[in-house]
């Protein structure tokens, strides 16, 4: 797959260094405590979740070339009847902060897929292919800032970015809030 973002960036990996034997980042506590995993939500749950969108705003402030998006989008859930989705909490947050439209709701999952965890890097276009569609209308020239929760391969964020090009978008740009510490995540070790 080619790489459909104009930018992208994760603000933090999820372990010090990058390394996978050392403690969690500030940022990787915050996402580690933001998601459910289909738990409950709880004071904490949203605390962190708060503290990731402080973090975004930061980042977005000292990155100006984020400065020309028109909405914010967040990566569709791969089970939309979750109650709680981290990442369209993050759009909604960041979205209200920033005083640009949050245009989620164009970005919708049509059919469940498996977490990405799970699935070999080689298999994953295949696995997200067919189960999200995108509203072209509101979509329309845009200047998309697309939200995740975290980057592990790229192949999701990089899939919807096509989507949303595909649709009409001018530029789409990623941000993540985390990056996970190794570079063979969901690679095959044959």
């Amino acid at each position: 797959m080619r790489d459909c973002l104009a930018i992208s960036f994760a603000i933090d990996y999820d372990r010090v260094g990058g390394n996978p034997h050392n403690e969690r980042t500030p940022i990787g506590n915050l996402r580690a405590r933001a998601k459910t995993y289909g738990k409950p939500t709880t004071k904490d749950t949203y605390a962190a979740a708060d503290g990731l969108i402080e973090s975004c705003l930061q980042t977005l402030s000292n990155l100006t070339c984020y400065d020309s998006t028109t909405c914010i989008v967040a990566i569709p859930p791969s089970d939309p009847k979750k109650s709680f989705d981290l990442p369209r909490y993050l759009a909604d947050g960041i979205s209200t902060r920033l005083g640009k439209p949050d245009k989620t709701v164009a970005v919708q999952t049509i059919t469940d897929r498996r977490a990405s965890k799970e699935i070999l890097l080689e298999d994953k276009l295949s696995t997200v292919r067919g189960t999200i569609k995108v509203d072209k209308d509101a979509i329309q020239d845009e200047i998309v800032l697309l939200i995740d929760d975290l980057y592990q391969s790229g192949v999701t964020m990089n899939y919807v970015a096509m989507l949303l090009l595909e649709a009409g978008a001018k530029k789409v740009f990623g941000l993540s809030c985390e990056k996970t510490c190794s570079n063979d995540d969901n690679v095959s070790r044959r």
